[in-house]
Formats: C-alpha cells, sequence, structure tokens
C-alpha cells in the first residue's frame, strides 16, 4: 500500500485522482484490517421478548406437540379427552409462569420510574445499559494467571506504579529529603 502511494504521488499530476485513489486504498485497508460488527443482527436481537427463556420455548414445543396429538385422536372419546386437559395443563403453567415474570417487571418499572422515569428501567427497554468488563484474571511475570481479584490488583499496582527512587540522583535525593520540612513549614504559617 505505501509503495502504491508513493508510485502514484510521483506519476500522478492530477490532485483529485490522487485523493480518490488514496481514500480508497485507505478504505480497502481498513475494510482488511478491522473487524466490523454487523448492526442489523444486533437490532434484530433486540426485538426478542425479554421475559421468554428457554424453558419456555421447551414447554411451547411440548404445547404444540400435545396440540397435534389432540387433534389426530379422533375415534377414541377419552384418550382425546385426557390429551386436551393435558394440553390445557401445560398452556396454564405457561401462562402462569408469563404473568409472574410480566408482574415482576410491572412492579419493578413502577418503583424505579416513580423515582425517576429515565432511569434504569428506561435505559433496559431502550438497550442502553452497557455492562462494563472486570478484568479478573492477568499473567503473572511467571507465565500463571491470576486467580482472584485483590491478586489482580497487586500485579497491576506493581506493574503500573514503579517504586520511586531507585535510580535517583543526588539532586532528587536532596529533594527529597528537604520536601517534608518544605511541607512542615507551609502548615505551620497557617
Amino acid at each position: 500500500m505505501d509503495r502504491n502511494l508513493s508510485t502514484t504521488t510521483v506519476k500522478e499530476n492530477d490532485l483529485d485522482r490522487f485523493v480518490d485513489s488514496f481514500n480508497e486504498t485507505m478504505q480497502t485497508a481498513c475494510r482488511e484490517a478491522f473487524e466490523t460488527i454487523n448492526t442489523q443482527n444486533k437490532t434484530k436481537q433486540k426485538k426478542s421478548v425479554p421475559r421468554w427463556t428457554d424453558s419456555l420455548t421447551i414447554m411451547r414445543e411440548s404445547i404444540n406437540a400435545l396440540r397435534r396429538l389432540y387433534q389426530r385422536t379422533r375415534n377414541i372419546e377419552k384418550l382425546r379427552e385426557s390429551r386436551k386437559h393435558k394440553k390445557l395443563e401445560v398452556k396454564k403453567m405457561i401462562n402462569m409462569k408469563l404473568e409472574k415474570k410480566l408482574n415482576s417487571w410491572k412492579e419493578y418499572c413502577n418503583v424505579v420510574a416513580s423515582l425517576n422515569p429515565w432511569s434504569h428501567a428506561y435505559k433496559l427497554a431502550t438497550g442502553k445499559i452497557r455492562t462494563n468488563s472486570i478484568m479478573i484474571t492477568l499473567r503473572k511475570p511467571d507465565g500463571t494467571l491470576t486467580s482472584n481479584i485483590l491478586e489482580t490488583k497487586n500485579i497491576m499496582v506493581d506493574h503500573l506504579i514503579t517504586d520511586d527512587g531507585e535510580e535517583d540522583n543526588q539532586h532528587h535525593k536532596n529533594i527529597r529529603k528537604i520536601t517534608p520540612e518544605m511541607i512542615q513549614n507551609l502548615f505551620k504559617k497557617k
């Protein structure tokens, strides 16, 4: 890319064509180098019903299976009635689960909305809540990983904050010696 641009600048007299060529080259390089996020897939995922869970999906599939069994049973009246009752029981269970979740969500929204209508519930509904990623493990200098957050914090502090004064010359040592005295003198004056 670099060689291509340098030869183009030497050969090209038309500035507009050169800028277009440069722009096209940069866009191609960026498309190849950077990972792009497909925003259409994100919006499709956010449109799902938040109260719907995997267990409810399984229950819905079982209701559909029971309904098909019920519809196929036409001649034996007792079997047809038992399948109908079984289907209705599973349907009631799903409706109860959905109703509990919905009532819980409504209660939460009412409590939060009474305090601040643009708070957490609004952000949840619009999909504007971001979860912060928490760094749990780091690789130690010996190659092993940290096992808890305290150990991770200590490794970060040791790496980012170096010990001060190891390579001081005489001038810095004198300043360090004088500084506490100067601070005490400042507080005595006040």
